[in-house]
């Protein structure tokens, strides 16, 4: 059962118990006060017909010594047979004993004959399936073995109850059908909302993930859309950040297999070489130095996806680092590529000391100086500055290098990426040091930025912010 179904029941049942209740107690109410009316005025006629005949008797005792059955019978059947046309009978008991009636339905049962000289009685019975009221009382003295007794039709006051109880369930139940029309139109008014956003929920569980609600209300509703909203936003943010992230796995493992795959061929075929052809001593030791320096390039990849996979976990330690001391560490590390190439490096260290990890900032400085010598031609330049105030520290690595194209910038810190494979690949570069130096970065919470021009060089700037004012040994 649908949601505005059950509010629709819950809502008509309310309505009908609170309409039901409310006019039978209408109609009770207005049967006590007709009823009240009715008993006061048989009461009142009762006293106005017991007055008369109390003095009628009076003046026929005048004239007769002795009252006797036929007397009382010829004086109060006048009043009978006038009153019996407006659906009133009367009775009288001369000492219990009945001396007049024009009531032709009394039943063995009398419990309104049961007074006592000085009481009145007011008793409305059922007989034959027709409501009596029937009044008793005693005349007065000297006449108080006289009881008369007052009986009125009161049907209609009955048949007046039970027609009214049914005109009240008539309107009730055409009420209830006009409300129920009316209600029904208006849940469905109001419940449009709820049944697009479940639409629009199945929609987004069926990949649908850009599909939003329409927000028109400021009501609960609204606000419920609003954040259904913002959480199908938050949800489409993460599944394509899950995409994006897949991609770039299956990415990193497919130039995963090709960098491997290229070296572990050149080794198998000079091993293969060496096994079986009869090739001479230079031969031998060329093929043995291309097998050597494979298995350099195939260490120095490891050694970087284990450094990625190291700094994925987020655990470093923070110290003082001289960058002096990290360039003089890196220089050395470089010189062979730095004489051979005839490199001049120049420096404008204008701050020398940061808080972070060494060996991470080492391994940054370094990635990026291996790629500028890499792009240098001989008697090329690498420029290494530091400057800032005590709020942040810039680094900037600058090379009059190759350069790149402005759409290569953005892809040169992806794992493996490599803007000349055929160079980098001779020169043992596998496209990993500056997504390393990107999550180093990252982990000092560092700003890494490049720019860079075809033929022109390439220039690195890392601003510094948060770790300057770091204590010594601190760990994150």
């Amino acid at each position: 059962m649908k949601f505005w179904q059950k509010a629709f029941l819950c809502i008509i049942i309310v309505f009908l118990i609170g309409f039901d209740v409310a006019t039978y107690l209408l109609v009770q109410k207005s049967y006590t006060l007709n009823t009240g009316n009715v008993y006061a005025t048989a009461q009142n006629e009762r006293y106005i017909i017991q007055k008369s005949l109390y003095d009628r008797i009076s003046d026929i005792s005048d004239l007769y010594t002795e009252l006797n059955p036929d007397n009382l019978k010829m004086y109060i059947n006048p009043y009978g047979d006038y009153y019996k046309n407006q659906n009133i009978y009367m009775e009288l008991y001369r000492d219990d004993t009945l001396v007049y009636s024009n009531f032709n339905q009394a039943s063995d049962e009398r419990p309104e004959l049961n007074i006592d000289p000085d009481e009145k009685s007011t008793v409305a019975r059922v007989i034959d399936n027709v409501s009596y009221l029937f009044v008793t009382g005693y005349l007065d003295e000297p006449y108080s073995n006289l009881k008369f007794v007052y009986i009125k039709d009161i049907q209609d006051l009955t048949d007046y109850k039970h027609e009214m109880i049914r005109y009240a369930v008539m309107i009730s139940i055409i009420v209830s059908l006009f409300l129920s029309v009316l209600i029904i139109g208006m849940l469905l008014k109001l419940t449009r909302p709820i049944r697009k956003l479940n639409k629009t929920a199945e929609e987004i569980a069926n990949g649908h993930y850009q599909k939003r609600v329409e927000v028109k209300s400021r009501d609960e509703i609204g606000e419920f859309a609003h954040n259904f909203n913002a959480m199908a936003d938050s949800v489409e943010v993460h599944i394509q950040k899950l995409f994006d992230l897949t991609e770039e796995r299956q990415r990193f493992i497919n130039n995963l297999a090709h960098e491997m795959r290229t070296p572990i061929t050149a080794i198998m075929g000079y091993g293969e070489f060496l096994k079986c052809a009869n090739c001479s001593p230079e031969e031998s030791v060329k093929a043995l130095d291309y097998i050597i320096q494979q298995s350099e390039r195939m260490k120095n990849m490891t050694a970087k996806l284990m450094d990625l996979a190291c700094l994925n976990n987020g655990n470093i330690k923070f110290e003082t680092v001289n960058f002096q001391e990290i360039l003089e560490n890196i220089e050395q590390t470089l010189s062979q590529n730095i004489e051979k190439k005839k490199i001049h490096i120049k420096k404008d260290l204008q701050r020398t000391e940061l808080q972070g990890d060494k060996d991470l900032l080492e391994s940054l400085i370094l990635n990026i100086m291996e790629n500028a010598v890499r792009a240098l031609p001989v008697g090329g330049e690498i420029e290494v500055k530091t400057y800032g105030d005590e709020n942040e520290l810039i680094l900037s690595i600058a090379d009059n290098g190759i350069g790149m194209k402005e759409g290569e910038l953005g892809k040169v810190l992806e794992p493996f990426y490599r803007v000349d494979k055929s160079r980098s690949r001779v020169n043992g570069g596998a496209g990993l040091g500056l997504a390393l130096s990107k999550q180093i970065c990252d982990l000092h919470h560092a700003e890494m930025n490049m720019s860079s021009k075809p033929e022109m060089g390439t220039k690195v700037e890392i601003k510094f912010t948060t770790l300057l004012q770091s204590d010594d040994n601190s760990e994150i």
